[in-house]
């Protein structure tokens, strides 16, 4: 091969990889707009009092107690929640009373201020803003839930239908969202809260509003 013919060559591969790395540039969303949505958790998180003792041992000393025992993902890290709250009076509260039972839990306050939102999906945004809210209404359910349970102001058979309309209102969501990313993170909770059976438990349902509360933290749409 001539120096001439080789340059050639190398000239067609550059061409080339321009080309491909112009059109995975291309495929990627574009995330200049921004999706104006704000919520505020206070969750009460156990400390880890071991290195050695895994997430989903943790997690099942929490329920053993009557906690969610949820792993959710916080800023980086993640946390092992026996309760999540909105105001963080309730939270310091619940902390002082199972740190006088020798409890190590901590408060964790998370805020989710907006999304970074992609182009493509522009015409679903008003949509979306709207099942986002409509999940956190369905997390505050959860929670009220929890509490008639634990307190026994509510019975297991009355909490059941609540749970069953829920549902209802999740599989609704999921298939609205189907073609973006809140879709997937309500697929699993779907997935979740067809896990509960009867007797359901104040901590079941916690969880699921821990769940919830995870999923509009951590939902990511580019």
């Amino acid at each position: 091969m001539t120096q001439k013919t080789k340059l050639k060559a190398a000239l067609l591969f550059v061409a080339a990889a321009i080309i491909v790395m112009s059109a995975v540039i291309a495929a990627l969303p574009s995330c200049n707009d921004k999706l104006e949505f704000s919520a505020r958790y206070f969750f009460v998180c156990y400390e880890n009092p071991d290195e050695a003792l895994s997430a989903s041992t943790i997690s099942s000393t929490v329920q053993s107690f009557g906690g969610a025992g949820y792993i959710v993902k916080i800023g980086e890290g993640y946390r092992v929640v026996v309760a999540c709250y909105y105001s963080k009076e309730d939270a310091e509260k619940v902390i002082g009373n199972l740190s006088e039972e020798g409890r190590p839990v901590t408060l964790v306050e998370a805020y989710i201020g907006g999304y970074d939102f992609p182009y493509a999906l522009k015409g679903e945004m008003n949509g979306i803003a709207g099942a986002l809210a409509k999940l956190n209404e369905l997390g505050a359910i959860y929670y009220s839930l929890a509490n008639a349970l634990d307190g026994g102001t509510l019975s297991p058979q009355a909490a059941e239908g609540v749970l069953a309309e829920n549902l209802s209102v999740l599989r609704e969501l999921k298939d609205i969202m189907s073609s973006n990313a809140l879709g997937e993170e309500i697929a699993y909770l779907v997935a979740l809260a067809e896990e509960v059976s009867a007797p359901v438990a104040g901590r079941e349902a916690r969880a699921l509003q821990v769940a919830v509360c995870d999923a509009i933290l951590n939902v990511n749409f580019c």
